[in-house]
């Protein structure tokens, strides 16, 4: 698969050159604008705005369709490998998953099964300087930025082409896709629905869940936030506990650690499934998918094309990865890009000093993966002076769901002066559109 994020659309050109030709103080007012929207509509980390980049992105349908559609197959894939690992390798599975919180080692022992009604993931792409599209990871616990997405669209959209803004509507918007998969699980609840939107105290997230809650109301649905101190856990029929806490944060033994061990009486959607989202698991899908028969001849295509090779540190000797150059190193269980270690920009010297430390941890602890050599490309980037021209690092992130009926999802753009593009890590989120709804907004 390739698509064009960095071998820019016409659209998406003509965008970036009226940037360029702006007068600079025009320019740095529109990113203020801009930033200020996106912000109100709840592009916001806690009390912090979250960089809007300037410089849209763009990639015509039909790529868009084709990230939605292999998105879908890698995490049906994934769920799949991991039920044969479950039950068929029991002591593989052990090793793999020695790692997770008790409340997830729990949640494995006694309801893995009931975590295959996936409300949601968000497969991580890279892209190299071709357009060639490589799945990084899958985030299966608490896939975030639906509502980040849409409000970067929508506050550029507003900000620079006010006038056209009505073309907005066509374009893919991922906190609808999300609301439609939660009440798509909640179809056999009773009616009508209460949803509780739970998340930790002081979650620097709340700004998306309450836009979500938000939505959900508008379409009629009793919904709100809630913290552990304040959720209602009565297994009410007609009630929906949408959850947005980490299951490393609640003790099996709790109430609440009580109730995620009974999704279904509860209504619990993103159930308890830290074991999708380790890095082991991953390699075990690119090392397996080949010969692994109980995958489909599209899920074994999809991750032939899409996913990059991918190893169980313990699985391989130092040979297989040479000086580094072409390999990452990662934790299998860590989250936000931390403890990333890419050869290419260590050198030899420091990766082989990395590689020792890992060898030394746990058992499979890390895992080795391929590099994605993703270009750096110039884009604008609001600040608080105004627009700031950088060389920054684009990935790309999709939505999939194996709700039964639920469409597949939708895109977000991220970009980061570094190689890890993280939101925590300093990165900001682009406005991502369907080509033809650019060309309109333009």
């Amino acid at each position: 698969m390739r698509i064009h994020l960095f071998e820019l659309t016409g659209a998406a050109a003509a965008a970036e050159e009226r940037l360029v030709r702006m007068e600079p103080r025009a320019r740095d007012e529109l990113a203020r604008q801009a930033q200020r929207r996106a912000s109100e509509l709840g592009l916001m980390r806690g009390p912090t705005p979250i960089p809007l980049v300037l410089s849209p992105c763009a990639l015509p349908r039909e790529e868009l369709a084709a990230l939605g559609r292999g998105a879908h197959l890698i995490t049906s894939a994934l769920v799949k490998i991991a039920r044969e690992v479950i039950e068929r390798r029991p002591q593989r599975a052990r090793l793999l998953f020695c790692h997770l919180s008790p409340m997830e080692s729990a949640a494995l022992a006694a309801r893995w099964r009931e975590a295959e009604e996936l409300l949601q993931s968000r497969i991580d792409w890279f892209v190299d300087a071709d357009g060639n599209v490589r799945a990084l990871e899958v985030n299966a616990t608490i896939p975030a930025m639906q509502v980040y997405s849409d409000a970067a669209a929508r506050g550029w959209a507003e900000a620079v082409a006010p006038a056209h803004a009505q073309a907005l509507q066509r374009n893919p918007r991922n906190a609808s896709w999300l609301a439609d998969a939660l009440l798509a699980a909640a179809r056999h609840r009773a009616k009508p629905l209460h949803v509780q939107l739970l998340h930790r105290e002081g979650d620097p997230q709340v700004a998306e869940l309450r836009a979500l809650a938000a939505l959900l109301r508008d379409r009629g649905i009793d919904a709100h936030t809630c913290t552990p101190a304040d959720v209602a856990l009565e297994g009410d029929p007609h009630g929906v506990i949408y959850r947005h806490l980490f299951a490393r944060y609640v003790e099996p033994s709790s109430l609440l650690g009580q109730a995620f061990l009974d999704p279904i009486r509860h209504g619990i959607w993103n159930r308890v499934d830290g074991w999708l989202e380790t890095k082991g698991l991953f390699a075990e899908l690119s090392a397996r998918a080949a010969e692994a028969g109980f995958l489909s001849s599209e899920e074994r295509g999809a991750i032939a094309e899409l996913v990059p090779w991918t190893r169980l540190l313990d699985d391989i000797d130092d040979a297989a990865l040479g000086d580094g150059d072409g390999y990452v190193l990662k934790k299998s269980h860590d989250y936000g890009g931390k403890s990333v270690v890419i050869g290419r920009e260590v050198g030899p010297a420091a990766f082989g000093q990395a590689l020792a430390r890992a060898r030394a941890d746990q058992a499979a602890s890390w895992v080795a993966q391929e590099l994605v050599d993703a270009p750096a490309i110039d884009r604008f980037l609001c600040a608080e002076t105004g627009a700031r021209r950088l060389s920054l690092h684009l990935d790309i992130s999709t939505y999939a769901s194996l709700i039964a009926g639920v469409s597949d999802g939708g895109s977000v753009c991220r970009a980061a002066p570094g190689r890890v593009v993280n939101i925590v890590g300093g990165g900001g989120v682009a406005p991502l559109f369907a080509d033809d709804v650019l060309a309109d907004l333009l």
